[in-house]
């Protein structure tokens, strides 16, 4: 989301064949809002893909933006298809599993095309640049097993 929240100020996605595709098959959460900045409280319940675009074009009405509920892997190739990848410019990645970055990793390796991998693991956060047949890939180095859900998805907060 501060990702989003940078391209809509600098005016990426602006140009008459710019554009910013943005996918999150999650819903927003009231523990979300203290660290992903483009969400407000009425935003909670509602799909973070939509609502960080909505956020977005606040910020920059002439954005050309599409957000997407689809998770990213196998299961949504029928979206992400050949068309979709080969009409790219470059992918950032902001995803919270290894499983997801691994998959785009390989998505991104086999259409050639530029990754700015960032993503958080529990309280390690992650970021490289790969650019093709330059840079080793996101997949070519391992990260440690996943020992439990992220820290980011924990419900139980203090309420006081």
């Amino acid at each position: 989301c501060e990702m989003l929240k940078c391209w809509a100020m600098m005016g990426v996605g602006t140009g008459s064949k710019g554009k910013v595709i943005i996918t999150d098959n999650d819903s927003i959460e009231k523990s979300n809002l203290n660290r992903q900045f483009l969400f407000r409280p009425h935003d909670v319940q509602k799909p973070k893909s939509g609502a960080a675009a909505a956020a977005a074009l606040k910020m920059n009405p002439h954005l050309n933006i599409q957000s997407l509920q689809e998770r990213v892997g196998p299961e949504s190739e029928h979206v992400f298809n050949d068309d979709f990848f080969e009409a790219l410019d470059g992918v950032c990645n902001a995803l919270d599993n290894v499983q997801a970055r691994l998959y785009m990793d390989s998505r991104c390796v086999y259409y050639q095309k530029s990754l700015l991998e960032s993503g958080t693991l529990g309280t390690k956060g992650n970021v490289q640049v790969v650019v093709p047949r330059l840079t080793e890939s996101y997949g070519s180095s391992v990260d440690p097993p996943e020992k439990s859900i992220p820290i980011c998805t924990l419900k139980n907060f203090p309420t006081h």
